[in-house]
């Protein structure tokens, strides 16, 4: 008995594409003339002979495939709105920078890179590293290369979809004091790396 409810729980483990063919498939023998069965595909009594199998197959296959339908729309509703709720969350972050933050994301405009290599034992990295902000970079597939303490960061993906030059004290078209007033109040590291 064991042996066969474990062949059912396994039937799950098959893609919903197999049971959409079945479905398809018992159901196009099911429902099609049987004139065209006999003499355009050529199966003889088919309807006759297996129709309970087919009918069997076509119910539970469609709704097997109707099952994983509704359970991706939910998992497809619950995502948006963990995305929506994870994106305000970094909203509220973005806005709420201190001084030292904001000068840590400066950099990355007064390098004009997307990775900037960072010491990750700073105060200030490391939390902008533990509210996601900042994120490692892979160079080997999931691994990181690390000198030191230093390694490659970049800004988050979601948090540069939000972040806006305003929250980092400066403006869409920084002016020459802007930039000056950037470049004097840089993250102390910055003097032991560059």
């Amino acid at each position: 008995m064991e042996k066969y409810l474990k062949a059912i729980f396994d039937l799950n483990k098959l893609p919903t594409k197999f049971f959409f063919l079945l479905s398809a498939v018992s159901g196009f023998v099911l429902f099609i003339d049987e004139g065209f069965l006999n003499k355009k595909l050529f199966i003889d009594n088919l309807k006759d002979k297996y129709g309970w199998v087919l009918g069997i197959i076509f119910i539970i296959s469609t709704g097997l495939v109707l099952v994983n339908f509704v359970i991706w729309i939910f998992k497809t509703i619950q995502r948006k709105i963990l995305m929506t709720k994870w994106k305000k969350k970094f909203a509220e972050r973005v806005k709420n920078f201190d001084r030292i933050e904001k000068s840590i994301l400066r950099e990355f405009i007064l390098n004009g890179q997307k990775s900037i290599e960072m010491p990750i034992d700073n105060p200030s990295v490391s939390g902008l590293l533990d509210k996601n902000i900042l994120v490692m970079n892979r160079q080997f597939g999931n691994t990181s290369i690390m000198t030191g303490f230093k390694t490659s960061l970049s800004i988050n993906e979601t948090v540069l979809e939000i972040l806006e030059l305003k929250d980092i004290d400066l403006s869409e078209q920084p002016t020459e004091l802007e930039i000056r007033f950037a470049k004097d109040n840089r993250p102390e590291w910055t003097n032991r790396y560059y």
